[in-house]
């Protein structure tokens, strides 16, 4: 059997296995407020966290040229002042953080009076308060090399941050058809191999 064979059922497996897991264990979304999930991190993994501010101007994110790809990522800090250090990073498609994310990015980092006066002009675009629901990061889904950059690039995250996936949800249906698709490919190659 090829290597790329032996990958993809693993793959199955592990993402059908993890998915299944979180199915079973986070049947119900957790609801809490930003403040108090700073403090302690809720037990389920499946969260809306209300009362919590983005400061665009904090946000990480690859660019193509000069637009921002894939997830933009921005700490979650409670609306209280003195909400530092930070313990969850959004990452999030959100159209509207997008659009103010690509704004911001297409100005020249050189021009320091152009940056400071769209900032004026775009305040309440830049810190808002939001209300987010989603997945923590965990198992699979957990980049430690991503984890390593954004705690390169912001100083106030503490040492065990998580990422939590706006929109993201668990999916047993997915899962199950993932995991019982590796159990079904590993069966059909064993028993061509055990033939030969």
């Amino acid at each position: 059997m090829s290597k790329l064979g032996c990958l993809l059922i693993l793959a199955l497996l592990w993402a059908g296995g993890q998915g299944s897991y979180e199915a079973i264990r986070y049947r119900q979304r957790e609801e809490t407020t930003c403040e108090a999930a700073q403090v302690k991190l809720p037990q389920s993994a499946w969260i809306h966290l209300s009362g919590c501010r983005v400061d665009l101007t904090a946000a990480a994110y690859k660019t193509a040229g000069s637009s921002p790809t894939g997830d933009i990522y921005v700490p979650l800090i409670p609306k209280e002042p003195g909400s530092r250090p930070v313990r969850i990073v959004l990452a999030t498609r959100d159209p509207e953080i997008v659009t103010v994310v690509t704004d911001l990015a297409a100005l020249d980092a050189k021009d320091k009076g152009a940056l400071f006066a769209f900032v004026a002009r775009n305040a309440r675009r830049l810190v808002r308060e939001k209300d987010v629901t989603g997945m923590l990061e965990s198992g699979l889904d957990r980049d430690d090399k991503l984890h390593a950059r954004l705690r390169e690039l912001d100083k106030d995250l503490v040492e065990d941050f998580v990422v939590l996936v706006e929109g993201k949800e668990p999916h047993p249906m997915r899962s199950v058809a993932l995991l019982a698709g590796g159990i079904a490919l590993a069966l059909f190659v064993s028993t061509r191999a055990a033939r030969k």
